[in-house]
């Protein structure tokens, strides 16, 4: 396998070198292919319905004019900018995020739009020169650009940069806490899982990691830093804020959790036993459940939930490498964050690069090679069309308006296919971080008679 590999990569033969070059500038113009339909989409008169960049920028507002950032969105929104259509629901973003971007309240909705949309391609070119660093412990700037588009090539990457998410910048976070950690800086990998639990409460279960680690220095930094600037924040805003955003969290995730998009392991009870639905700002597919018994869905998914956090943790802490641990809790918070989105997978790629680095040192062992390079197809160039293939197989796009959205039970199984992949990357990422056995051999001595 590792010879057939090194044919491919590293043949002088001019086929292969031909070849070589059309896959990449394949990959680069789809990147630019994205980026250019990103930019159409800004440009529409009507992006700001689309873009969560917005709620930010509405909660900041809400701070500065001594109004609480938790009233539901459509009321901000016409407060500060019109009376315009957008969610009905609070905004389920923590306190900090609404102090975080208070200096983008001297801009117009369309200046935060385009200027957080610049930030987040930052974010994404040090993220590429991150991975760089990450695969061979230097910076390679060519490589480093190659990355950056086949990033912007990748789907939840675009879903991002589209609505204004905060994922990339969660990513940065996390990988330059990772890389910190290679060179011994606790302090530094503290105050980087910190800023990210205070920016979005999902990446805690590091915290839980770096506690079953015994590192209580990045325990005690990174804690800390998320409630010194939780601290900060209450200073600023007051006490009822926080107290109303215990309440939001639960409020947004029942407003969200039967929608398809929900790839989260917390949906799996309820698409099995209370199905999908639509909600009253979002048209998507429905799905009917295997059993409506929709008590047991929230104790279904709880144990899936728990079952999948145990089993990441144990393989995290059997691991000898730190980047396999990183690696694997990754698709722990993506799995089981309570609503994960598209744009969530954005993390996984310090997965993929990290498994696909390792294989290179195992001489690409061909079953996990095999599997890798499946997943990696699926999670490129087929998860983005799991509704349209739905939909075919459900009769086409008229016949399922004319039945008001519905699909088969069975068909609505592939809308679960993203997270059978983080599952399964999981357990790859596991069995490469696992410490061989060493084997005992017998050294050939030369016998010398008596």
């Amino acid at each position: 396998m590792q010879r057939l590999i090194n044919n491919i990569i590293r043949s002088r033969a001019p086929l292969m070198v031909a070849l070589r070059y059309v896959l990449i500038g394949l990959l680069v113009l789809m990147g630019l292919a994205r980026l250019r339909l990103i930019l159409m989409l800004l440009a529409t008169p009507t992006s700001y319905t689309n873009r969560d960049i917005v709620q930010e920028y509405l909660m900041a507002k809400a701070v500065i004019s001594g109004i609480n950032p938790y009233q539901p969105l459509n009321g901000l929104m016409q407060i500060f900018i019109g009376n315009y259509p957008y969610f009905p629901h609070q905004a389920p973003y923590p306190p900090f995020v609404a102090i975080m971007f208070i200096p983008s309240i001297w801009l117009s909705l369309k200046g935060i739009i385009i200027t957080w949309f610049i930030i987040e391609l930052v974010c994404l070119a040090a993220i590429a020169c991150m991975l760089t660093i990450l695969w061979n412990g230097r910076l390679n700037w060519n490589l480093a650009i190659f990355i950056f588009f086949i990033l912007l090539a990748w789907y939840p990457v675009m879903n991002d940069l589209y609505h204004g998410q905060l994922s990339i910048l969660l990513t940065l976070l996390v990988f330059a806490g990772l890389l910190a950690l290679h060179k011994e800086r606790k302090v530094q990998t503290g105050i980087f899982i910190g800023i990210s639990i205070a920016i979005k409460l999902i990446t805690w279960p590091l915290i839980i990691y770096f506690l079953l680690k015994k590192d209580w220095r990045t325990v005690v930094v990174s804690s800390l830093t998320a409630l010194g600037l939780n601290f900060v924040t209450l200073l600023i805003i007051g006490i009822k804020p926080f107290l109303d955003y215990l309440k939001v969290t639960s409020q947004v995730v029942n407003f969200w959790r039967l929608v398809w998009d929900n790839t989260s392991l917390w949906s799996i009870g309820y698409r099995l036993f209370e199905g999908t639905k639509t909600t009253i700002v979002y048209n998507t597919l429905e799905a009917p459940p295997l059993i409506f018994m929709p008590k047991i869905a929230p104790l279904v998914s709880t144990i899936l939930v728990v079952g999948f956090l145990l089993i990441g943790l144990v393989f995290a802490l059997h691991s000898k490498d730190v980047d396999v641990d990183f690696a694997i809790l990754a698709c722990v918070i993506v799995a089981i964050s309570p609503i994960s989105w598209d744009h969530y997978f954005v993390m996984i790629i310090i997965s993929l690069v990290v498994m696909l680095r390792n294989l290179a040192r195992n001489s690409f062992p061909i079953w996990q090679t095999l599997i890798f390079s499946l997943i990696a197809l699926l999670l490129f160039f087929f998860n983005d069309q799991i509704v349209n293939v739905v939909t075919l197989l459900n009769g086409g796009k008229d016949l399922l308006q004319a039945h008001g959205n519905q699909v088969t039970f069975g068909s609505s199984l592939l809308s679960c296919l993203p997270l059978l992949e983080l599952i399964v990357l999981t357990f790859l990422l596991w069995r490469s971080g696992v410490p061989k056995k060493k084997e005992k051999t017998i050294s050939n001595q030369q016998i010398i008679p008596d």
